[in-house]
């Protein structure tokens, strides 16, 4: 009779429990009986000796992971969320099979337990078996495994989504495939502050990932309006007032990791009044700015710039504050483009992105919101009169909406096979050149990432972790991963 698995643990609390839970679950499907638990320092040799291993956690704390980390089989990179993945014999008992999965740090863990799954379970686990046999999918950890060796850390440091709040249907079921795609911070902006702030950023935390909340800072749909009140000779007192009342009152004890503010560049024009709105907006932002940092010197701020109106007056946003991060939007075609067909001008993008890497100097926070996935249906919107509960729709409601989203999903995705290129090479260009401070976004806002994880969602997070791979590489594991709907 073969030996049966059995999972062995050096910790079970923090984002580590959500990796063994994640991890458990899985392969719960792969085998025919309850997958036993230990911790590595309650199991007796002999236990260890009638069963496969599946050893998970740390070399520094796990003597299994330590012992083969000794014997060259597992080399985890000295690197922040790094991990190293070993299937393979390790005794001269040919029965004997081990999976091993060691994190340098607890998200790294968590990634190597679900780029195992994603690409171990999915794809190599079928290696030179007849795949047409439906045997061959019934319990596949009970039969001989190929051997595997991997080691990786992400290119981009921080990979994130960004969303309105409101359309956080479920936030758990959020993070959670936020957490299969290895993404690491979310951005959630709001009209006012959810009630449940400090739950969600909890739970975003125990499974690695940041939470930034996100407000106005003279942003609104007419931002000329803005601008007009700005005029007035106390107008920037005003807003600068309301900006530290809102931080103060609402966000500064959410737990939560930053915050991110749009201010009034939104627009298709780079003057308004004979003004040049990138100086305006340089001299308000650095004000306002200034204060929070001489309040709470710590503080990450992000500064979300459409580049539609001071694309042309660069050299006044040089002068932004270097302690922020300036998050680019609408820098031109696709992958800044609402629409993953939109390539048209990608050379000059290409070029525009190149110079925004430094703009700052070599130490440049650069960020840039990536799109042509969903978004608001901005004919429906309604701005909200006050506090709401974020994520805690029913699953019916979700799978309703499902089917309307399915359908905008299906073109979407389409023009993500045909043209994923054209994101590798911008993230690529970041990754070369950006300093490790980069912060790539996605707008993956009503997409009922709570209900399924599409195609063109994986693609980015894939890139993100990975530009450096041939693009039809990235797209065979994204769609090979379990957790994403090819339909």
């Amino acid at each position: 009779m073969a030996k049966r698995w059995i999972l062995v643990i050096d910790k079970y609390d923090g984002i580590t429990k959500n990796a063994v839970n994640m991890l458990s679950g899985y392969l719960s499907e792969l085998i025919s009986y309850v997958l036993p638990v230990r911790f590595i320092d309650q199991i007796s040799k002999a236990e260890l000796e009638e069963s496969n291993i599946i050893a998970v956690g740390n070399c520094k704390t796990h003597a299994i992971l330590s012992d083969l980390k000794q014997k060259g089989l597992i080399c985890v990179p000295s690197e922040s969320e790094g991990y190293a993945i070993f299937v393979g014999k390790t005794t001269d008992d040919e029965e004997n099979q081990t999976i091993a999965i060691a994190g340098y740090d607890e998200s790294g863990l968590l990634y190597g337990c679900m780029h195992f799954i994603s690409e171990y379970c999915n794809d190599i686990i079928y290696k030179q078996k007849y795949i047409w046999n439906e045997i061959c999918y019934k319990n596949q950890l009970e039969n001989s495994l190929p051997e595997w060796k991997v080691s990786s850390y992400p290119a981009i440091k921080t990979r994130a989504i960004w969303t309105w709040g409101f359309v956080i249907w479920d936030y758990r079921a959020f993070f959670d495939n936020m957490a299969r795609l290895r993404l690491n911070e979310v951005v959630i902006w709001n009209d006012h502050v959810p009630f449940n702030t400090k739950d969600v950023v909890e739970y975003a935390h125990s499974l690695g990932i940041k939470v930034v909340w996100g407000f106005a800072w003279g942003w609104a749909l007419s931002c000329t309006q803005v601008l007009e009140q700005l005029n007035d000779e106390t107008g920037l007192k005003k807003l600068k007032e309301s900006v530290l009342a809102t931080y103060e009152s609402q966000y500064v004890n959410s737990g939560c990791d930053g915050i991110y503010f749009q201010s009034f560049t939104e627009m298709n024009t780079d003057m308004v009044n004979g003004k040049c709105v990138a100086e305006i907006v340089t001299e308000v932002v650095n004000d306002i700015a200034g204060e929070l940092f001489n309040r709470y010197p710590s503080l990450h701020i992000q500064f979300g710039l459409h580049a539609t109106s001071v694309k042309t007056h660069l050299d006044m946003m040089q002068k932004v504050d270097k302690r922020i991060h300036i998050v680019w939007e609408d820098c031109g075609a696709f992958p800044y483009d609402y629409y993953a067909d939109a390539i048209d001008g990608f050379d000059e993008t290409y070029d525009f992105t190149d110079k925004l890497l430094e703009l700052r100097g070599n130490d440049e926070r650069f960020g840039a919101v990536y799109k042509g996935m969903l978004k608001l249906n901005w004919r429906k919107f309604e701005h909200h009169k006050g506090a709401f509960i974020l994520g805690e729709r029913t699953r019916k409601f979700m799978r309703e909406r499902q089917i309307e989203k399915d359908k905008i999903w299906k073109i979407v995705r389409g023009n993500w096979l045909r043209n994923s290129e054209y994101l590798r090479k911008t993230v690529e260009l970041t990754a070369k050149k950006g300093s490790k401070e980069c912060i790539l976004q996605a707008l993956v806002e009503d997409s009922m990432l709570e209900n399924k994880i599409a195609l063109p969602v994986a693609i980015y997070a894939q890139t993100l972790w990975n530009p450096f791979m041939k693009t039809e590489e990235i797209i065979e594991m994204a769609s090979k991963n379990p957790f994403v709907e090819n339909e």
